[in-house]
């Protein structure tokens, strides 16, 4: 079980711009209502982060293998709906972005201070949702447990490209660290 005073949410690319290229994006909004709700129950730290949605490296070859990468994750993106433009507008409301930490790369403590910014909230256990799941999300939770976190992922605030690129990651991602959904949580945390 999680102890909430010893917890903390990394919410990764919580943004309007990566929102926008997600799948599953009803199911997000739902699920945080409830972490809107846990998080001010039991005064969960939220930290923020993002990055460059495209971003060059110095390296010109690694830049070719890494836009081709990220056009073949597009290439399984469902179609624009009539519903993304209501979706986008409650995406911006649910929750106020406060203290962003910008990261350079996909695992979010690629050369920055993300450690010792969760070092100062002195949580153990970390919270990750955002975007993307098969790679921010995949790469900075499971670096967070490795770092020897206690790292959970919150799947239904979690989301990428595609539904099958998300079931694979989060099947990946459980290999090494917990996965949960505001159901679960709900069920220890009913608000």
């Amino acid at each position: 079980m999680i102890d909430p005073d010893d917890t903390a949410l990394v919410m990764i690319n919580y943004s309007t711009e990566f929102f926008r290229h997600t799948f599953s994006k009803m199911e997000f909004l739902m699920g945080m209502d409830y972490m809107n709700s846990f998080i001010s129950e039991y005064n969960i730290p939220v930290i923020f982060t993002k990055r460059e949605l495209c971003y060059n490296t110095s390296n010109h070859d690694l830049n070719g293998i890494h836009n081709l990468k990220e056009k073949n994750r597009k290439k399984n993106m469902p179609p624009e709906s009539d519903y993304d433009e209501n979706f986008i507008k409650e995406f911006n409301r649910k929750i106020a972005v406060k203290n962003e930490i910008q990261v350079q790369k996909e695992d979010i403590f690629y050369h920055s201070n993300m450690e010792d910014i969760l070092e100062e909230t002195e949580r153990k256990t970390v919270l990750f949702g955002g975007f993307f799941t098969d790679t921010d999300v995949f790469l900075s939770s499971i670096n967070a447990g490795m770092r020897e976190y206690r790292s959970i992922v919150i799947s239904d605030i979690s989301s990428t490209y595609s539904e099958r690129l998300y079931f694979q990651s989060l099947e990946m991602i459980s290999q090494f660290i917990d996965v949960l959904d505001t159901r679960d949580l709900g069920e220890d945390f009913p608000l």
